[in-house]
Parts: C-alpha cells; sequence; structure tokens
C-alpha cells in the first residue's frame, strides 16, 4: 500500500511522461479502476497549469518593467552636442521625444495581447484537443462531386427539407454489429442535420445518433430504414484489453471517395498531451480518415482514429477501443452488442481486408 506521498510523486512522474513502459501500464490500469486517483491526477494537472500561468505573467512583468527602465534611462535622453552652434536634432530623436509616452504605451498593449493569448492556450491544456498541433480528420467537401449532388437530391425530395450542400463533411465508421449499429467519432457528426453511410456493398443508409461522448470523440450510430435487413455477420472482434507499443496495426478509411489502407505500429500506450484514452500510432492519416478503425494482425478492433500531430508527420492517435466498450456499457441508454467472432484471423491481409470492406463505411454529414 503506497503512501500518499508515494502516491503523490508517482502521479508527478506520469504527468512528466517519466515512467517506464511497463510502469505506465500498470499505472493505466490503476487509474481505469481507481476514480479517485483519476480525479488527483486531473486536480494535479489543473495546479500545473495554473502555476505555469503565473510563471509567465510574473516573467512578463519583469520584462515590462525593464522596457520602461531602459526608455526612461540616460541612454535614450537627448544630449546637446557640446559646440557653441548646437547641431540640428535628427528627425528619428525629434519623433522619439515627442511621442515618447505613446509608444510606451503601444508597445505595453501589444505585449499584453501576446500574454492574453498564451494564457488562454495555457488554460485549455487537458480540457480541449483544439490545440495548434492537434488536428482532426473530417473531411470538408468544397465541392459536392456528382453522387453527392444526387444524394442530396434525394433526401430534399424524400424528407422535403433543403440541406446546404456547401456546408457538408465526410469521415469513416465501422460496423459495430450486424443489427446496423455504427461506430465513428463525435467531431464528424456534431451538429449534424442528416447523416447517411455508405461503401461498395450499401449505397446509401440513413442513419440516426444513437449515443455520443464528446470527451473520447467517440458517436455510436445506428440505420434508420425500415427495409434495412442488417448487416452481415462480423468478421472481427472488439479488444477488451490495451495493445503494446510495437504492435503491427493498420486501418481503413476514406480519406477520398474510394477506400484507402493505411498500416503502422502502435507507437505509445498514451495519445496526444499524454491522453491515456488513446493511442499513438505511426500511421500516416488525412481528412476524412476520422472514426476509421484501426484494426492488429489478430482480428480485433483496437480503436477508431480520432486525430494527428500536423507537427509532426506520422504521428496520429486513435481513441483505445477498451475505454469506448466500457462507457458504452456504463451510459448508452440502448443495449449494444459487440462483435466477439475473429473469422479473418486465419486470413492473411490482403483477404482481411477484401472482407472487411463491407463494414467500413463512408459518413456523410450535412449541416
Amino acid at each position: 500500500m503506497m503512501s500518499r506521498r508515494e502516491t503523490e510523486e508517482l502521479i508527478e512522474r506520469y504527468c512528466m511522461g517519466q515512467l517506464t513502459p511497463e510502469e505506465l501500464r500498470i499505472f493505466e490500469e490503476w487509474r481505469e479502476s481507481d476514480t479517485d486517483l483519476s480525479q488527483a491526477i486531473n486536480d494535479h494537472r489543473l495546479i500545473t497549469d495554473a502555476f505555469l500561468v503565473y510563471a509567465d505573467r510574473s516573467e512578463l512583468k519583469k520584462k515590462l518593467s525593464k522596457i520602461h527602465d531602459e526608455m526612461e534611462s540616460e541612454q535614450y535622453r537627448f544630449q546637446a552636442p557640446m559646440k557653441v552652434i548646437p547641431a540640428p536634432e535628427s528627425r528619428v530623436k525629434m519623433i522619439w521625444r515627442r511621442y515618447k509616452v505613446a509608444s510606451i504605451a503601444a508597445i505595453v498593449s501589444v505585449v499584453a495581447i501576446s500574454v492574453s493569448i498564451i494564457t488562454f492556450s495555457l488554460s485549455s491544456v487537458g480540457g480541449n484537443k483544439q490545440q495548434s498541433a492537434y488536428q482532426e480528420l473530417r473531411r470538408e467537401v468544397e465541392r459536392i462531386k456528382r453522387s453527392q449532388k444526387a444524394l442530396i437530391k434525394d433526401i430534399n425530395q424524400k424528407n422535403d427539407v433543403i440541406i446546404d450542400s456547401e456546408n457538408s463533411f465526410t469521415g469513416t465508421g465501422v460496423a459495430l454489429n450486424k443489427e446496423g449499429f455504427v461506430l465513428t467519432s463525435y467531431h464528424v457528426v456534431a451538429d449534424a442535420s442528416a447523416i447517411y453511410i455508405s461503401n461498395d456493398k450499401f449505397a446509401q443508409l440513413k442513419m440516426k445518433v444513437i449515443y455520443t461522448n464528446p470527451k473520447l470523440d467517440m458517436a455510436v450510430l445506428k440505420v434508420d430504414e425500415e427495409n434495412f435487413k442488417g448487416f452481415n455477420e462480423i468478421p472481427y472482434s472488439l479488444k477488451k484489453s490495451v495493445a503494446d507499443p510495437g504492435e503491427k496495426v493498420y486501418t481503413l478509411g476514406f480519406p477520398r471517395e474510394d477506400m484507402v489502407f493505411g498500416e503502422g505500429s502502435v507507437s505509445s500506450y498514451t495519445g496526444f498531451e499524454g491522453d491515456t484514452s488513446a493511442y499513438q500510432i505511426s500511421i500516416p492519416v488525412n481528412p476524412g480518415n476520422s472514426g476509421g478503425p484501426l484494426f492488429d494482425t489478430q482480428g480485433n478492433l483496437i480503436g477508431i482514429i480520432s486525430g494527428r500531430n500536423s507537427s509532426a508527420e506520422g504521428a496520429s492517435f486513435a481513441v483505445k477501443s477498451k475505454w469506448i466498450s466500457n462507457d458504452i456499457k456504463e451510459h448508452a441508454a440502448e443495449k449494444i452488442n459487440f462483435p466477439s467472432k475473429k473469422s479473418i484471423l486465419s486470413s492473411d491481409r490482403a483477404a482481411q481486408v477484401k472482407k472487411l470492406r463491407d463494414f467500413v463505411f463512408m459518413v456523410k454529414v450535412m449541416n
């Protein structure tokens, strides 16, 4: 049993990224099972961020004071030349003498605005992934192609609703079970007025949102069609444990009109800025990949693509399937069954991808 001091030291090492991979794995399992520990970690990060903001403000005050003192010092004051007939003042010095006060005020204003922006960015660490380096991967459709125009026309005729084709997005989704449940990213379907999915087998299926969790950036959709008869038997399972760094993985998604395959490996137990609900993976992804499935070589769905690090080439992130399944079981109002069979396990990679094509969808969103 750890003492409180030992626990606090362990939390500090965790937040600073100083744990070994084995220590990190054990610590994550402890955190997932202990809500008090999870809260203590969040409190530690809030306190640390507050100290950082205070330190930056103190440093800014010192810099402003130094600037002011230098401007008032002797080296900035005009000295008459040691001649019987004074030399004319330079234009720069004349302007400085006349507008010195206004210039100081302008400099202070610019610096103050800059530090306000910095402070706002620091205060949002841990609560919001919309940082400059983190990029979500919902694909904005600038010009609707012929198939999408036909889709919009069909929607308007069926539902007597006018949908703005200029405000459309696409992402990727993956089937959760044969009953018509599909998993995708929350930011793909946020504020949607209409959602449809499609792939080579299903030209168009209308969807409705069943459950969302913005903090995990995940959403569960369900087919909303009277004549829908269900998907085929799901050939993969939802992994209930955490994958290890170095494991080979691959993803399928729709960064363009055709499905795209990408492969790599798990790079880290944690995602962006140490997010324990996600992995970092070494697969290049693009807008349109959000919500796409991440599979391991054993036929397990281990997560869904959520975003990428725009400042690090090939560094992407995926929400862990373990967190997704636990969250759905605990909070979703409707019971949702998860896939458990792994009929693609004995197949090679090409054969696996061929079987998976029917269960990975382009998610089309109209806002």
